[in-house]
């Protein structure tokens, strides 16, 4: 059995500010209570910590230096994959340490795990040849891409490993405003060519679903800060996802709420949340519509 623990969504930050417009949670709070919670003495230690990306709230350099120094805490090893809101160079260069790493691929027992990118539509070539961001990268659609699914059906098929995982920042099957039928047609086409592959563990729309797309469970992970109830139309508490993988290809995935009503109560969303989450306005015209107080 092999034991990982996921965290999704850290959104850490040095502005002073909270994530998402200031209406994020202290997220230095959660990870005091995340972190007691999830290595506590009567729960077993991982074998692997992952983390499916948003690491930082604004991709500032700073930010990931104060998340390494936050998670150097971490009794197991951590492998990442970037989020839209990681910035690719000082996500890159300031974000590893030992123990703290961004590997493409883990070969863990008969398992292989694939730490995919899913900011395809967040990044463009410069003249020089580089990959780069654009402007549009934090509110980018979610897609592999061609390279990127390439890469994973290839190394899925390659490998000896009986059973393969991807693990990345953006879901497929996402709800509403979120979804991109393309990115689920990315995994299927994966998931067709290679039966081998076990499901999905990602993040990005802050919430505890368990979708299945074209037969793959796609196991999303909360988030540290403002996590959602797309069901009910209700705030949830922060969280994080552990899993065990068995060695016949089984995975079972468990979703753990740090619940306290006096810090983060259930309340109702407000109507111009909802209407984004739909996919009716952007993100934009939700902020718009919350500071005249709709």
């Amino acid at each position: 059995m092999i034991r990982v623990t996921q965290f999704s969504d850290l959104h850490f930050s040095t502005t002073g500010e909270r994530s998402h417009g200031g209406f994020g949670y202290d997220v230095d709070a959660v990870w005091e209570l995340v972190f007691a919670d999830a290595f506590a003495e009567d729960r077993p230690t991982p074998d692997l910590v992952v983390l499916t990306g948003d690491v930082a709230d604004h991709g500032l350099a700073d930010e990931y230096i104060k998340a390494a120094d936050k998670l150097a805490r971490v009794p197991a090893p951590m492998n990442s994959c970037p989020g839209n809101h990681d910035y690719h160079l000082p996500f890159e260069s300031h974000f590893p340490r030992p123990g703290l790493t961004m590997s493409r691929t883990l070969r863990v027992g008969e398992w292989l795990f694939l730490f995919a990118d899913s900011n395809f539509q967040g990044k463009e070539v410069d003249s020089s040849g580089r990959l780069v961001d654009h402007e549009e990268r934090l509110h980018s659609t979610p897609q592999f891409g061609p390279v990127e699914t390439a890469w994973l059906s290839e190394t899925i098929g390659a490998t000896d490993a009986d059973h393969a995982f991807i693990w990345v920042h953006h879901p497929p099957g996402a709800p509403g405003g979120y979804s991109n039928p393309d990115h689920d047609a990315e995994v299927a086409s994966i998931a067709a060519a290679h039966p081998k592959l076990r499901g999905v563990g990602a993040g990005h729309t802050h919430t505890d679903s368990i979708v299945d797309v074209a037969g793959t469970t796609v196991h999303t992970c909360p988030a540290f800060t403002v996590n959602i109830d797309y069901v009910a139309g209700t705030l949830l508490p922060p969280g994080y996802r552990t899993y065990e993988f068995g060695a016949d290809g089984s995975v079972s995935s468990t979703c753990h709420f740090i619940e306290d009503p006096s810090l983060w109560p259930r309340n109702p969303l407000p109507r111009a949340a909802i209407r984004m989450l739909t996919g009716e306005i952007s993100w934009d015209e939700m902020m718009s519509e919350l500071d005249v107080g709709d």
